[in-house]
């Protein structure tokens, strides 16, 4: 795994605002303190030559290929978009690879860090929204060092906009089992849509309920990989 950057131990307080669809959510949002790393977090999202690279070394088939890098065609991704997030994989096909090589998907408190830094910066680059720091609207996304100049604190990438993505969170509340997206993605629908697209700020996630793997893969989230590091 290249481009990993070092997450030191932080300590910080934290709070996520929700979407009002969440309804009766029972994951505490905070504030409260939380204890995050060291750890090693990419420095973009995972992209399709590298998921490419891990079918070829892992033979990797998901057990329900239901929509699967259903944005391929014949088994790969699609000239001059090698360096373009890999979405259409589930929240399990995002684990399998990180686990193939030592790491894990981030879980929301974690990629929170990532994205706004001890200092809490609403937006990964600073304080305020800006238009030109990233891919917030359209339908097609963006390789994931098009927008250098939006990088987090720590020198991550693509965290804002582009596609949504996973975190390693899994959580039942006796109704339904579902996970939080984070950062947002490219795409904005015309109409209220289940996942809203655009960018939004570090302090956001979005509940997604985890159904079948086919309506758990598609075109608007992707995921980067975080390893574990002594202390």
């Amino acid at each position: 795994m290249k481009n990993m950057i070092l997450i030191p131990r932080t300590t910080y307080i934290y709070r996520v605002r929700h979407r009002i669809m969440e309804g009766d959510c029972q994951y505490d949002h905070g504030p409260r303190p939380v204890t995050a790393g060291p750890f090693l977090a990419g420095r973009y999202p995972v992209t399709n030559a590298q998921y490419y690279q891990f079918i070829q070394e892992s033979s990797y088939i998901p057990e329900d290929s239901s929509n699967y890098l259903l944005h391929w065609e014949d088994g790969k991704y699609l000239p001059g978009e090698e360096n373009h997030p890999v979405v259409y994989v589930s929240q399990k096909d995002a684990a399998a690879y990180a686990a193939f090589y030592g790491c894990r998907l981030p879980l929301d408190y974690e990629w929170q860090l990532i994205a706004a830094g001890s200092r809490k910066n609403p937006y990964p680059w600073g304080n305020s929204f800006k238009a030109s720091l990233c891919n917030f609207e359209g339908e097609k996304t963006t390789p994931v060092n098009a927008y250098p100049d939006g990088a987090s604190v720590y020198g991550c990438e693509d965290l804002c906009g582009n596609t949504w993505e996973w975190t390693g969170d899994l959580i039942d509340d006796g109704m339904h089992l579902f996970t939080f997206l984070r950062g947002g993605c490219c795409y904005k629908a015309p109409h209220f849509w289940h996942a809203e697209g655009g960018a939004h700020p570090n302090d956001y996630h979005l509940k997604f309920p985890l159904l079948n793997e086919g309506l758990n893969r598609n075109k608007t989230i992707g995921f980067r990989c975080i390893r574990e590091v002594s202390s």
